[in-house]
This record gives C-alpha cells, sequence and structure tokens, in this order.
C-alpha cells in the first residue's frame, strides 16, 4: 500500500470507528492533515517575512485552518481509535486527547506501537 492509497482508505473509512487501521495509514493521514491545516498558516508567515503589510492574510488564513480542522477532526479520531484498536487497547485511549489535550503526546507515542499479536 503507498501512502497515497494509506491516506485515500482513512478518508474512505472517515466515520467507521471499528476495525483496525495499520500505522502506514495512520501516520500518512495524520501527517498529510496536518500539512494541510498548517499550510495556511505557513502561507502567512512566509508572507509576512516578505512584507508586514501581508499581516492581514491573518484574517483569511487562520479561519480557513480551522475550519479545516473541524472538517478532520472526526475522521482524525476515527483513523486514531481504529489505530489504538490494532495495538489492542480501546478507542478511548485516543478519543482522551479532546478532553486532555496533553494526552496527545501519549497517544502519538501509543500509536507507533506494533500491532497487537492476536490482531494481525
Amino acid at each position: 500500500m503507498t501512502y497515497g492509497q494509506a491516506y485515500l482508505l482513512g478518508w474512505k473509512k472517515g466515520f467507521n470507528f471499528s476495525g483496525m487501521a495499520s500505522r502506514l495509514e495512520f501516520w500518512s493521514f495524520f501527517l498529510i492533515n496536518l500539512a494541510i491545516v498548517a499550510l495556511p498558516l505557513a502561507v502567512w508567515l512566509l508572507a509576512m517575512q516578505y512584507d508586514y503589510q501581508f499581516g492581514v492574510f491573518i484574517f483569511f488564513a487562520l479561519p480557513l485552518s480551522v475550519i479545516l480542522l473541524l472538517i478532520m477532526i472526526v475522521p482524525v479520531l476515527a483513523v486514531g481509535c481504529r489505530r489504538m484498536h490494532d495495538i489492542g487497547r480501546s478507542g478511548w485511549w485516543f478519543a482522551l486527547c479532546l478532553f486532555i489535550p496533553w494526552f496527545l503526546i501519549v497517544a502519538l507515542w501509543l500509536c507507533c506501537l506494533k500491532p497487537a499479536s492476536s490482531s494481525r
């Protein structure tokens, strides 16, 4: 499976919280979506380096990033929950990131683990 196929599989199963997701599927989906959300802010930052008059662009870049984040939050949670199932944990381990933001570090570390032996 290529990175593109894994990314598209994440969108196809965007509302499916059951089943399993491979490390490739999770990381390609997570990192590509992170890059898409950060892109408007990166363009704003580069424009600010060129000329400070482009600072007003933040009124476009920030809402666009927030809208993209809202669109992607449920599919990212779904692929994260499926990844937790793949390592033999409950999907709530990934969903805790909504309630305890610093738990994202723990959840991302858990997503690096190999699949549970009984799952594959």
